[in-house]
């Protein structure tokens, strides 16, 4: 992080040998390294240094990640800037395990051979240790909307961590740590800005400038951040799910688009001296999106409105690491927005039940609201024993509509003609209108290191998750509230065996969930989504890993993970349109992974990584039991994956490659009903493999420039559609960035 300095020509060094090695806002202070309390997480670190930082985020106490229970990694700001990584899809699908999903519009994130849907709520997304996922479906919104100016790292989890976090932690944990500053002013110095300013353009129409600044007086420390995006996106022609026709008879195709835009507005304040752990945090996020191939699977003849807006207020205090008794109180707001106009059926369509002659569209302009609470302490119970424990509280509510319409009735049956005229509708949300939806988890962790005289560490840790709530029955609504409450127990125990500092071994069994989200169950009145609260149940997984971590050298260092899941419940739409527990499945699974460095003296340094993921499926069955899968055949996710990157850095040059291979996907047997949809798609989704580079020149000790290329080789690609359709999603071409940096 940037330092305020006492002087002029110290300031210049800093900047300048900041610059040398990496971005303004990361750099060594040669006027201030007794100051220096933790790495400087920006700077460029060499592969030993970067395997001593120590994360917070596996077991919320600092640990090496060789060291901490579970399947741990941290992403420093100078690797995203090297490979250049703009968002939390960008790094997710670099690393083992995670691959990209699409549904509708959104790119969403699957996991170890689970497809991820248009909700993408089975990652748990942390600010600063907070969780941020919606407060509507869950979603934990890892594409460009969330983007990564403001981030100085980010720690990944791999697998399940409900045993400290609750709900949606069941593919893994990413925690952003945001920027701030670390040096505190002497009386005689003065209030300094450091700040860094990058603008991209591209194909595509695409344009995005962000800007983040950092200061700190005598008495606070504050970063202010914006960014601003947007892009007319990837527009090709393609098949929908409309059936339409041409002359020929023939199936007609339809231009798609993925146009969208974003701003993020970011602001964050410590206090210091007598407040120092305390801080203030707040988040604007707004973005507007295209439908693509359209939320009824028929591409629309005009670009709907769809806007959303959330706004995320954050109130924290943590005392000082270290302390004999360390103290957490967090208080969070959300609100998120929606002002949306969903273009379902174009003018002239006939769904095969209704003729709409003017088209349909419905109108929704309304919000959700969230309070949340936590309240955490930890301590040594002797020395080699800590406890750690916390309360969490949890208010989601639902006022009503400000406006909610359609131009047919959504409510009527069979051949009831389409209105031309505005219908009004009810409250998406009616059953739990003005009734909170409530969650109350309590957790509790046990470390003990080690044990029985042995370099073994054991932690064992527990959750208790209840969300409990009052609703009505649709159309009556004086009639008397019924209760219905969801709990979980979410047991973790890990063992960790280090015979020496270069390597360890270790054993993970843990349980994780998702609870059905607000949208999941109380849908109604709209077409945007359905909902089940008559049966719908928590999702679960159960896993076990066993982890080997080697540093084989201060060069070369080797991680595998042998993992077992067991997903129960899993969540999804069937018979067309209606949402229930529709899935359960076993899986087999391993991932590996190698990091590398080469230092080439004069000619700089050589850093290179690579990993590789199977999948094998055991057995997967339906909720009535009945088996849906043969052993051993993966469906709708590769079984297969191989990344791997090489940086080049020299003087104030870098280059940086990353290549991607996803094995082929196979469809299940429901997807391929339709003779003639099954003659326009093969069998199984091919193969692909995408290369990307990022080029990078510090031109002045203030300025670089950056050319980035995504899809280098314009390799043809495609993510599966799930269900009986005659496409699939394709991937984006080739994409060209420039970006001017400013660092000051």
């Amino acid at each position: 992080m940037p330092r305020m300095l006492p002087s002029p020509w110290c300031r210049a060094m800093l900047l300048a040998v900041g610059l040398f090695r990496g971005p303004a806002l990361a750099h060594d202070d040669p006027c201030h390294e007794e100051e220096e309390s933790e790495p400087e997480w920006t700077q460029s670190l060499s592969l030993e240094e970067l395997l001593q930082v120590e994360l917070s985020a596996p077991s919320k106490r600092r640990q090496l990640a060789r060291e901490a229970p579970g399947v741990a990694t941290v992403v420093t700001r100078e690797q995203m800037r090297r490979f250049g990584w703009t968002t939390i899809d960008d790094i997710l699908f670099s690393q083992p395990g995670f691959f990209p999903a699409q549904d509708f519009e959104r790119t969403t994130v699957g996991a170890r051979g689970l497809w991820e849907g248009w909700n993408n709520n089975h990652l748990l997304v942390l600010m600063d240790g907070v969780p941020i996922n919606d407060n509507d479906l869950a979603t934990a919104f890892t594409w460009d909307i969330t983007p990564l100016f403001l981030v100085k790292s980010v720690e990944l989890i791999r697998g399940p961590a409900s045993a400290l976090y609750g709900s949606s932690a069941i593919n893994g944990v990413i925690a952003l740590n945001t920027l701030s500053s670390t040096h505190t002013l002497d009386e005689g110095e003065r209030l300094e800005i450091n700040s860094e300013a990058r603008l991209r353009a591209g194909n595509h129409g695409t344009a995005a400038v962000d800007a983040v600044a950092v200061t700190r007086s005598r008495h606070i420390s504050a970063v202010v951040g914006f960014q601003h995006l947007r892009t007319d996106g990837f527009s090709y022609l393609s098949y929908d799910g409309s059936g339409r026709t041409d002359a020929t008879g023939a199936l007609q195709r339809f231009r798609v688009s993925n146009r969208r835009d974003s701003d993020y507005l970011f602001v964050k304040l410590e206090p210091l001296n007598a407040l120092k752990g305390l801080s203030a945090q707040y988040h604007l996020q707004d973005w507007s999106y295209g439908t693509g191939h359209g939320w009824a699977n028929w591409v629309p003849d005009v670009d709907g409105a769809m806007r959303d807006r959330r706004h995320i207020a954050v109130l924290s205090y943590r005392s000082e690491p270290g302390s004999p008794l360390e103290q957490e109180y967090v208080l969070k707001y959300q609100r998120h927005q929606y002002d949306n106009e969903v273009r379902f059926y174009p003018s002239g369509a006939d769904n095969g039940q209704r003729y709409y002659p003017a088209g349909m569209t419905e109108v929704l302009r309304t919000a959700l609201d969230e309070l949340f609470g936590r309240v955490q302490l930890s301590g040594s119970l002797g020395e080699r024993l800590t406890l750690l424990g916390g309360v969490e509280y949890a208010a989601t509510l639902y006022g009503g509509d400000d406006v909610h319409y359609a131009t047919a009735d959504l409510n009527g049956e069979g051949d009831v003609p389409a209105t031309q005229t505005p219908v009004r509708l009810g409250p998406i949300y009616e059953s739990f209108l003005n009734e909170p939806m409530s969650n109350v988890g309590a957790y509790t962790q046990l470390a003990w290191s080690r044990l029985l005289e042995l370099p073994l560490s054991l932690t064992v840790g527990l959750r208790y998750d209840l969300k409990f709530f009052h609703y009505r029955e649709l159309g009556h609504p004086e009639a008397p509230r019924h209760y219905k409450s969801y709990d979980q127990f979410s047991p973790r125990l890990a063992l960790v065996y280090a015979p020496s500092p270069a390597l360890s071994l270790k054993f993970q069994a843990g349980r994780a969930f998702r609870a059905p989200a607000p949208g999941e169950l109380f849908g109604s009145n709209t077409w945007m989504l359905n909902s089940n609260i008559e049966t719908l149940r928590p999702e679960q997984v159960t896993t076990f890993e066993l982890n080997a971590d080697w540093s084989i050298n201060s060069h070369l260092s080797w991680r595998s993970t042998l993992f077992h899941s067991r997903y129960k419940n899993l969540i999804g739409y069937v018979q067309g349109s209606r949402l229930d527990n529709f899935l359960s499945q076993t899986h087999l699974g391993l991932e590996s992974e190698l990091l590398a460095e080469v230092d080439l003296g004069a000619q700089g340094r050589l850093s290179a990584f690579g990993n590789y993921s199977y999948v094998h499926l055991l057995e997967g069955a339906d909720s009535s039991g009945v088996m849906m899968e043969k052993e051993g055949h993966l469906t709708w996710a590769p079984a297969h994956q191989v990344k791997a990157g090489v940086s080049h850095q020299w003087k104030g040059f870098s280059l940086a490659l990353l290549g991607r291979y996803q094995g082929d996907v196979h469809r299940r047997e429901e997807d391929m009903g339709n003779p003639l949809f099954h003659t326009l798609r093969p069998e199984v989704v091919p193969a692909w493999f995408r290369l990307d580079a990022n080029a990078r020149y510090q031109l002045t000790p203030w300025a670089g420039v950056a050319l980035e290329v995504s899809n280098l080789l314009d390799a043809e690609s495609y993510l599966v559609k799930i269900r009986d359709y005659p496409f699939d999603y394709r991937m984006e071409d080739r994409r060209v960035f420039v970006s001017l940096e400013v660092n000051l």
